[in-house]
């Protein structure tokens, strides 16, 4: 019987000037194991594990030597923990189920700081919202459906105090929107029309 790994091979591919732009692990015919895929100026671009020809395993993105992503695929989609960067930083935090994104979706500033956490399920904005100054304070809550605000909103000072208080529905604003000053006095209260 023969070894399986004899008919494991590395396919490369390059362009017109003998550049490389793909490195393609193969058993029997089709992308197995490590696949590297090139920009052109020679810089990885894409790092992907493929089992018997679909994208199965870790993955890395990249973009002028930068990572910008790190992921994994299941079956051929976007499946568990995936971690965005820019310019070396983790700028975002969030999981995939079947493709789509599922669960807490967390920002971060340059510093490391939680910027936002939003909910997703099946892939749409649904559920709480929050935003926050660099210091942690809650700068926004929220509540979404099917991608659009729907529910109460509030915004803060960066001092705690309520700043602003409002309603939507699919999107668009509804009832009164308050606003108030640092000292929590109401300085404004508008009506909004009900066919926005």
């Amino acid at each position: 019987m023969a070894d399986s790994s004899d008919t494991e091979t590395i396919a490369e591919v390059k362009d017109d000037q003998g550049h490389l732009l793909k490195s393609i692990s193969m058993k029997s015919g089709v992308p197995h194991g490590e696949t590297k895929i090139f920009d052109g100026n020679g810089q990885l671009a894409s790092k992907l594990i493929f089992e018997n020809g679909g994208l199965s395993g870790p993955a890395e993105f990249f973009s002028d030597g930068h990572l910008l992503m790190t992921t994994s695929f299941k079956a051929g989609k976007l499946e568990g923990e995936s971690t965005l960067f820019s310019n070396g930083s983790r700028i975002g935090l969030t999981r995939f189920k079947k493709g789509l994104l599922e669960g807490n979706f967390t920002s971060f500033d340059n510093l490391g700081n939680v910027t936002r956490i939003a909910v997703y399920a099946s892939g749409q904005q649904n559920g709480e919202c929050k935003s926050f100054y660099p210091d942690g304070t809650l700068m926004e809550h929220s509540t979404y459906k099917n991608n659009q605000l729907d529910g109460e909103v509030t915004k803060y000072f960066p001092s705690g105090n309520v700043m602003e208080e409002s309603t939507y529905k699919e999107g668009k604003p509804c009832g009164v929107i308050d606003t108030y000053d640092d000292d929590g006095n109401l300085t404004s209260s508008k009506v909004m029309d009900q066919e926005n």
